[in-house]
């Protein structure tokens, strides 16, 4: 009978590339999933942003997941301090930018929240300014049955 014996480096490398492998896997996964399990409100709410440009000439924003994770984040806070307020704009986005915009509100319909923001001059502004080129919106319905929106836009460079 022969043995062979492997050297513990071939396998170790090869166990240490599945393993890479593996991760960056779960990695893409998750943000799919991420980007896949919004709720329906956020769905919604990200709709109406695009449609309010669409109605004015503008083309719509393709969502960023960074920023929908900070709005979603950000409209829980609201939610639970029952006031509005803003974040920090910069806090959490790690990525090139050129520009950020923030729009939060509250009402008893998305419809309702996103006529509010075109009704008011900064807001429609973020909503319909030319430059921001990616969105994240999150939305919270606290026991009161208010919605809570945050959109995030962001300028790349």
């Amino acid at each position: 009978m022969t043995t062979q014996t492997a050297t513990p480096v071939q396998p170790t490398r090869r166990r240490a590339k599945r393993t890479r492998l593996a991760c960056l896997a779960t990695l893409v996964a998750v943000g799919v999933m991420a980007l896949g399990a919004c709720s329906p409100e956020v769905d919604h709410a990200t709709d109406l942003v695009n449609q309010s440009r669409t109605s004015a000439g503008r083309g719509a924003i393709p969502t960023n997941i960074d920023l929908y994770l900070k709005a979603q984040g950000w409209s829980q806070t609201l939610a639970n301090d029952q006031y509005l307020h803003h974040s920090n704009l910069t806090d959490g986005n790690g990525y090139n930018w050129a520009r950020l915009g923030e729009n939060v509100g509250y009402g008893y319909s998305l419809e309702q929240v996103e006529n509010a923001f075109m009704n008011s001059p900064g807001h429609k502004a973020n909503i319909l300014d030319g430059g921001f080129n990616r969105l994240g919106v999150g939305v919270t319905r606290d026991s009161g049955g208010r919605y809570w929106v945050v959109q995030e836009f962001m300028q790349e460079r």
